[in-house]
């Protein structure tokens, strides 16, 4: 008997060291025995009673019925009691007990009784509350910098893109400059050629006398000749160096005058419709350059669709806002050229516009079409947009500045006069050009006229014969020299004879940016007709 009550101290004061409260509950009876451990544990004193309502008044209300039902499951099927819940003390506090317990039965194997032991897990249950509070603050910072990340990375890659873009557009800018330049230059050199070529050919016609066979073998150089003057005109056109008479043109008007030809060009399998509002402003261009601009977009539009279609002309008012990468703000008329061919990838796109690319066959197309429209574009402050779409179709679309004056309804022809040209009388007339086959030409051309030509190969010559020789009328120099170009000799000119007049003949359709001359230009090839005119200008200009 001792050796029990030895045992029983001695497991008592184990439950008391692990602070654990011993109970057991009759369930006949529902008589609850604690110890004061477990009293504690349930915010009870060591002397007060603590019965089994008690135990369940002191429950979490929200866990009252969680007990009961693990208790009921114990009962019935003899398994092991656990739970974890909330009691509420006397003084309206919180707090939290782990139960665990087992069935005790009698010798006929009732059971009787449910023996087990509590705990307080309320400092267990707060630290895992702060864990998970802890864990959910981490979470949210980190979900935090994470979007942040994502955001920045977002930002990285689209600054990236905008760069390589960028890069691009410079890399194709750079491109397209240097075709440009490469293209004028060849313009200008092929424009030399052609000035002697035709200033002998129109010579030599004037000479043959009645000779027919001459005359159509002449003609005929002369027509190959003209065309390739139009040929470097298109390439002087792409690296915007053509001549433009820059004037406000009413678009609807000059899109619907040029009906009969387009319908013509593109032939009978080819509808054209238009959509001309008539209340659109007029824009600043070159009427004759936009006419061919047209054709060439509904002749590219044509032969992209061989089976025949639909070409749509669509012209409206298009407004820039902000200034961007192709356009200044501002008011624009777009001129629209859409077909239903067959479209271009992305990669034939971007060479659109390109001199000599062409995706018809060969023979078939210059490729000049438009890199002449893109040139054209940029000349007049605009741009050309090209979008296609494989199996729908292509659609080129070119913005013009809208004028700040109204165009004329109708513009008078101007006709040269010859007889104004012969009234200016023979002169005495410095030629100054280093290419000695076109100084060859040009002499002839204007000793034909009557004139007294004293010739000079270079600046410094020139500057010789204006100080040493007789005086003269008028000076006609080449711009592209080497050593003095053309600008120079006619400031050095100028401070020998200050009221010279003077007459720029050059290959480019521009001269250079930046040239501080007023002085009248006349474009290489020229014919007798345009440089008889051209002298007449300046002369009786002078005169004036």
């Amino acid at each position: 008997m001792e050796a029990l009550d030895e045992g029983e101290r001695r497991l008592q004061t184990a439950l008391e060291a692990g602070r654990l409260g011993a109970w057991e509950l009759d369930l006949a009876t529902e008589i609850l025995t604690t110890s004061t451990t477990c009293k504690a544990i349930f915010g009870r004193g060591a002397n007060e009673p603590f019965t089994y309502a008690d135990l369940l008044s002191s429950i979490h209300p929200d866990d009252q019925e969680r007990m009961q039902a693990a208790v009921r499951a114990t009962v019935e099927t003899g398994a092991d009691y656990s739970i974890e819940y909330r009691t509420v003390w006397r003084d309206g506090s919180t707090h939290w007990a782990e139960i665990r317990a087992q069935l005790y039965k009698d010798r006929s194997g009732t059971a009787v009784k449910l023996v087990g032991v509590s705990a307080d897990i309320t400092a267990r249950m707060q630290a895992e509350e702060n864990q998970r509070r802890l864990n959910e603050i981490l979470e949210q910072r980190v979900a935090e910098r994470t979007h942040e990340l994502q955001e920045a990375h977002a930002n990285v890659m689209a600054e990236v893109s905008q760069r390589e873009r960028a890069e691009d557009q410079l890399r194709q800018s750079q491109k397209m400059e240097a075709i440009g330049q490469l293209t004028g230059g060849v313009a200008h050199d092929f424009n030399n050629l052609l000035m002697a070529v035709m200033g002998n050919l129109e010579m030599l016609e004037r000479h043959v006398g009645d000779d027919s066979r001459a005359k159509r073998l002449i003609d005929g150089a002369l027509q190959g000749a003209r065309r390739g003057a139009s040929l470097t005109q298109r390439l002087l056109a792409f690296s915007r160096r053509q001549d433009l008479k820059i004037e406000p043109v009413a678009l609807p008007g000059l899109v619907r005058g040029m009906e009969d030809m387009l319908r013509r060009s593109v032939g009978s399998s080819i509808q054209i419709e238009a959509d001309l509002p008539e209340n659109l402003p007029s824009v600043s261009a070159d009427a004759n350059q936009v006419e061919l601009a047209l054709l060439n977009l509904a002749v590219n539009a044509r032969d992209a669709m061989p089976g025949g279609g639909t070409i749509r002309i669509q012209l409206r008012q298009g407004d820039v806002p902000f200034t961007t990468d192709q356009l200044s703000a501002g008011k624009y008329v777009v001129m629209s050229v859409a077909d239903q061919g067959h479209g271009m990838d992305e990669e034939t796109l971007k060479k659109a516009v390109e001199p000599f690319f062409s995706t018809k066959e060969l023979g078939k197309g210059t490729g000049l079409g438009l890199s002449m429209i893109h040139g054209l574009a940029i000349q007049l402050n605009g741009h050309l947009s090209l979008t296609s779409t494989i199996g729908i179709g292509t659609t080129a679309e070119l913005w013009i500045p809208v004028s700040e004056t109204t165009a004329d309804t109708e513009t008078p022809e101007r006709k040269t006069d010859t007889r104004a040209v012969a009234a200016t009388g023979p002169k005495r007339i410095l030629l100054v050009d280093d290419d000695i086959l076109i100084a060859m030409s040009s002499v002839d051309m204007l000793m034909d006229l009557g004139h007294d030509v004293v010739e000079a190969h270079s600046g410094e010559e020139a500057l010789e014969c204006l100080r040493d020789g007789p005086a003269v009328d008028l000076m006609i120099t080449d711009y592209s020299m080497p050593g003095m170009n053309g600008g120079d000799l006619v400031k050095a000119a100028r401070t020998i004879s200050p009221t010279l007049p003077v007459l720029i003949a050059s290959g480019y359709a521009e001269l250079p940016p930046g040239l501080d001359l007023d002085v009248p230009r006349l474009g290489k090839p020229y014919t007798q007709i345009q440089l008889a005119t051209e002298i007449a200008k300046v002369l009786n200009a002078t005169v004036d």
